[in-house]
């Protein structure tokens, strides 16, 4: 009997600690997957707060960027434009220098024949499309400049009453159909003291 009954404490004794050792265990093992939990959720949270941050960079930098190529883009058509304007401009010019020497006819309107001061002007421009009045004192119905401001293709005016026009060439010089003994000519553009400068020309 004392034999048996040894036999079942000792047996008692081992399940006591076999349970007791159950339960020790199980309370790490439950915390540690907690833990693993939260750890997955801060990191993912912290990979969506990354990757907002990211978005948000490159939506600001792709606004700069944006930004730039539409200001270069607007530089580069104001300088085309700009480009263009002068060179209409000099084509003008170019095309009136071609009559140099020709000559001085009282009433003329001809480029090659003959043309007064008026008539030289008005048939120059008109072959650029522009309709100028026949008499030289019209012709100040135009956008006025100051002389400080001249420029290739504008029109220089003389007198008081404006009796006389030149087509500014730059280099201080004007192309003009002076009088019937010089005819067509280049001239300094203060051969005489202007009396005012306009353009028809952008």
């Amino acid at each position: 009997l004392s034999v048996c009954m040894s036999t079942a404490m000792a047996a008692g004794a081992q399940a006591a600690d076999f349970t007791s050792g159950e339960e020790t265990l199980e309370e790490p093992l439950l915390t540690a997957e907690d833990d693993q939990t939260g750890d997955i959720s801060e990191i993912a949270n912290d990979i969506v707060a990354q990757a907002e941050e990211k978005a948000q960079e490159y939506q600001k930098l792709k606004e700069e960027a944006d930004r730039a190529a539409a200001k270069k883009a607007a530089e580069e058509r104001a300088r085309k434009a700009e480009e263009e304007r002068v060179a209409h401009r000099q084509e003008i010019v170019d095309f009136a220098m071609q009559f140099e020497g020709n000559p001085y006819v009282y009433g003329g309107t001809s480029l090659t024949n003959g043309a007064d001061v008026s008539g030289f002007m008005m048939s120059v421009f008109k072959e650029f499309g522009y309709e100028l009045p026949r008499v030289a004192a019209a012709s100040m119905n135009l956008t006025e400049k100051e002389l400080s401001d001249i420029e290739v293709g504008d029109l220089v005016f003389y007198g008081s009453n404006i009796y006389h026009v030149g087509l500014y060439i730059g280099d201080e010089k004007i192309i003009h159909a002076s009088t019937s003994a010089s005819g067509i000519k280049v001239s300094d553009y203060d051969f005489e003291i202007p009396s005012g400068v306009g353009t028809y020309l952008k």
